[in-house]
Order: C-alpha cells, then structure tokens, then sequence
C-alpha cells in the first residue's frame, strides 16, 4: 500500500491511497490542478483515480470534487448524511455520489474500506480504515475528542493519519473571535496538539509504527510545536520516536512523505 498526503490544513485535505490498480483519494479539498500536480508526484493522472472517500462534506474537503466529476467522471463515496448534504450543494455531482451506511465494510478494487463515526460539527463526519495485503491505515481528521468508537477502530494499524490541529494557547490568545475559538475547543471541533499526543500514544502501544500529524491550523499550531507536543506525550509512555515509532508531519500545502507499506 502507497500512501502520500498532497495537502493537509484548514485550507484543504487530501490524499492518495494506492493498491495494485486501485488508487483512492481520501477528500479533495484542493483545487484539480494541484490534484494532478500531487498525483503526478506519485507517478498518477486523475483519469487513475478509483474513487473519492469524503470524511464530511465542509469545503476543505470536497472544493475539489465538481471538477473532478466533471472532466473525469469519478466516482464519489460518502456516508448517507454527508453524502445527502454535499449533494444539495452540488446537485450536479449526485449521479457520481455512492452512499455507505456508517461501520459497513466495501470492497474497492484491491482496497477494503471501512468507516466510523468521528465527533465534528457536520451531519455525519467520518474517519476511514482502508486495509490492503495485510497493512491497514487509519485516517482520522477533523473530531472534537477521540471516541472509544474511534479508538477501537483505529487501534493496530500499521499507519495512522491522526489530526493534530491547534496550539490550545495559541488558539486562546489567537486573533480569531470568540464563537470560533468555542467551536475549535468544542468536543464537535478539533483535536489540539495535546489530545493528539494521547491518542498518538495509545495507537503506538496498539501497534502503529508510522504517525502523521495532519490537518494542522496555520493561525494556531506550527508543524514544530506538534510535533515537539506529540513526541513528549510519546516519551512519557517509554516510547522513542525513531525506535518504536517514525513520527511526520503532513505539510500543508504540498505533497507530504510517501509510504510504501
């Protein structure tokens, strides 16, 4: 399985997963000429592209998904909720749409992929678990608190892709308003640095060898500060960075690490 995040921030989110002949991308939040400018890191054209795995239907990942269907005719996957809301905002993408019911297992191509129910302020915003020749990644972005859904869903995978979004410190002494700063703090908001490094501890002691850090603010986090944050949660529970586990961070506007597991 080849894994390679082409972008991850509040700005916009996506990422290739490839098996053999089958190659999703987890949301496509970015515009379609930096999705072809990513995909053509990895050696892909989006006329590859199996199919789209949306998380939530928020703009930061799905900006990209009308062009997409439109000069390629690519197939969309979606939980029902979400799935009935980007599509009464994008009527034209509906004959694309395929709905899944929330914890059911698809077969795609030489992928098998699972969901979960992720805490956010949407309809029915979800996480992903795609499996392929025995190694499984866990991609889990945008939720206010890690669940024990999440946690049993996640646990063991080879490879997670784990928000890491604010600075809490940042975040309150930060330029934005008041209402927002309560919506990123909320339990249907995001995961700050420090719930991060928890979860990231917790998957590590599961089994998980390889951690990206994604979907971080610009305003409120810098990618040095999550990762200094995660790897002292890491040390605490006797886990060394570089020895029981490689940490990243996703960048956020370019094309990150390829993983090949």
């Amino acid at each position: 399985m080849t894994i390679c995040t082409l972008a991850s921030s509040s700005s916009g989110n996506c990422t290739i997963v490839s098996q053999g002949r089958t190659h999703l991308l987890i949301d496509a939040g970015i515009t379609l000429r930096r999705i072809k400018d990513g995909l053509r890191r990895v050696g892909l054209k989006p006329d590859d592209i199996s199919g789209v795995l949306v998380t939530h239907e928020h703009s930061d990942h799905v900006s990209g998904i009308k062009m997409l269907v439109k000069h390629h005719k690519t197939p969309v996957f979606t939980s029902t909720g979400t799935g009935r809301g980007y599509c009464a905002s994008a009527p034209e993408a509906e004959p694309f749409v395929n709905c899944f019911e929330i914890g059911a297992v698809i077969e795609l191509g030489d992928i098998t992929v699972s969901s979960f129910l992720t805490p956010h302020d949407t309809t029915e915003s979800v996480g992903y678990v795609l499996q392929a020749d025995g190694k499984t990644l866990a991609y889990v972005t945008d939720l206010g608190y890690v669940t024990e859904e999440v946690m049993c869903a996640t646990s063991g995978a080879d490879i997670a892709i784990i928000e890491s979004n604010h600075d809490r410190e940042m975040l309150k002494h930060g330029p934005y308003p008041h209402y927002l700063k309560r919506r990123i703090l909320s339990k249907r908001g995001h995961l700050s640095n420090c719930d991060s490094g928890s979860f990231a501890a917790k998957l590590v002691l599961s089994g998980t060898r390889y951690l990206q850090l994604a979907h971080l603010s610009r305003e409120n986090n810098t990618p040095g500060l999550a990762r200094k944050t995660v790897e002292n949660a890491l040390i605490l529970n006797g886990i060394a960075v570089g020895h029981h586990v490689e940490l990243d961070v996703a960048p956020p506007f370019d094309a990150g690490r390829i993983y090949e597991l």
